[in-house]
């Protein structure tokens, strides 16, 4: 509705009296909305404040594995000829290994050439058998290159890739390639294609040992601690426990020593990161606390919040499990006067050395599972908070049913203002034209004067 004024007499402008009221008016929804907004940045920074948690619970849980303590690196005296790599349940040792033989996988040729566009078949079936596995039957249908032929091959996914390959400029042969090494990837295969193209054998039967293959089909000839072994592959998992060995190279005259040992150094770094996770947290909670000394949104008046932190600095100086050791103070964990998390490396080292075993038990429990041990308390203490059921999604439950209430509250006012504001509207005009009538009558009552002034 456009601007209403008065025509006569003060000359008011409505337009600003209107704004003037509904503003006044409008306080009480202004501050729901001031306040909702408030509830859904606190509830942002509790979502904030589960992922701090979801870092310290991942890293207590990797401390409160059994195997935290037995990490195991594993080094080689020549990576290009064998490479190394550990897993869980690796074992120290010693393994002097040699490659006699790396595994191969099977490239048979053609013993025909044709030009990229000469047609080699017109039509019959090429019928692959690999390994084991049943025949597929490949079909060339009309006339075929061997590009389109190669095409076709690979399509069949029958565990053999084909490709063209340009023997000298201007002519190509069909190259057959196993998908995996090892004998028992080897293939054979017979053919109906034509004499457009046509491999080494006299039987019909082609890609046999014997039949001019480009590379027969081989398995890995190695020998570990002079104890001989065959692999399909040239990754081997399951020759020295937890231990991969990779081979890069063969040289059946050379012998690489692999030395697998345990790397006090890895759970020195799982402790750091359960330290780092830790004073992230810390730093939110101090900041949390600095925006509330200046007024603004925060969550760190909030008993989850005050409660977490009470809860973790607690659990961290607490007793855990009966061992010899039973505090995280024994192996160098604790606090500095700021209160963030610090460790002592010369202790941590010190302990670890003197005794892993009881390092073992303090981080992770007994062996025979009759205690927990520190990180499995606080991995539990954790979740009590950040699990889909804890305390925080309860914080953020409630807030959001507080943010619905006020929305809901914030309807019903807007509704109830538009209806007040047309009123007024509705008055406001009934007045302007009220007094618009009175100064008209006010110009007739003037001109009628002046006429009888001229008696």
């Amino acid at each position: 509705m456009g601007t209403v004024t008065l025509s006569g007499f003060n000359n008011i402008d409505f337009s600003q009296i209107l704004e003037a009221v509904m503003a006044q008016e409008r306080q009480p929804f202004t501050a729901l909305g001031t306040k909702k907004a408030a509830l859904e940045q606190q509830n942002t920074q509790f979502g904030a404040l589960a992922g701090k948690l979801s870092s310290l619970q991942s890293a207590a849980d990797n401390l409160s594995s059994p195997d935290s303590l037995n990490v195991l690196s594993a080094t080689s005296s020549d990576p290009a000829l064998v490479g190394v790599s550990t897993s869980s349940g690796s074992m120290a040792g010693v393994y002097d290994v040699v490659v006699n033989q790396r595994a191969k996988a099977q490239v048979t040729a053609s013993t025909s050439t044709a030009t990229e566009n000469q047609v080699v078949s017109t039509g019959g079936t090429l019928s692959l058998l690999v390994g084991a596995n049943p025949p597929v039957n490949i079909v060339a249908g009309g006339n075929m290159t061997l590009r389109q032929l190669a095409e076709k091959i690979n399509e069949a996914d029958a565990g053999v890739q084909a490709s063209v390959v340009q023997v000298t400029p201007g002519n190509y042969r069909l190259v057959l390639t196993a998908t995996d090494a090892g004998t028992a990837n080897a293939f054979t295969f017979t053919s109906t294609l034509g004499n457009g193209i046509t491999f080494g054998g006299a039987d019909g039967t082609y890609g046999q040992v014997g039949d001019g293959n480009a590379v027969d089909a081989a398995d890995a000839l190695v020998t570990v601690n002079n104890v001989a072994t065959t692999s399909s592959s040239n990754t081997l998992t399951d020759v020295v426990p937890g231990v991969t060995l990779t081979l890069n190279g063969e040289d059946e005259d050379k012998t690489v020593r692999v030395t697998v040992s345990r790397d006090p150094g890895s759970l020195k770094e799982q402790v750091n990161d359960f330290v780092k996770a830790y004073n992230d947290l810390v730093k939110w909670v101090n900041d949390q606390r600095a925006a509330a000394l200046e007024g603004k949104t925060n969550v760190s008046r909030e008993a989850v919040v005050r409660g977490l932190h009470s809860d973790l600095r607690a659990a961290i100086l607490g007793e855990h499990g009966d061992g010899t050791m039973t505090r995280l103070a024994a192996v160098g964990i604790g606090f500095d006067r700021t209160g963030q998390m610090k460790i002592d490396n010369a202790a941590f080292d010190g302990a670890v050395n003197a005794d892993p075993a009881a390092v073992q038990e303090l981080f992770a429990g007994a062996a025979d599972g009759t205690t927990e041990g520190a990180f499995d308390d606080l991995s539990e203490l954790v979740s009590s908070y950040a699990d889909a059921s804890g305390l925080i999604k309860k914080a953020q439950t409630r807030l959001d049913g507080q943010v619905k209430s006020i929305s809901s509250r914030m309807d019903v006012l807007d509704a109830q203002l538009t209806i007040r504001r047309n009123a007024l509207q509705a008055e406001f005009i009934a007045a302007d034209q009220a007094m618009s009538q009175l100064n008209s009558q006010v110009n007739s009552l003037s001109s009628l004067q002046n006429q009888y002034r001229l008696f």
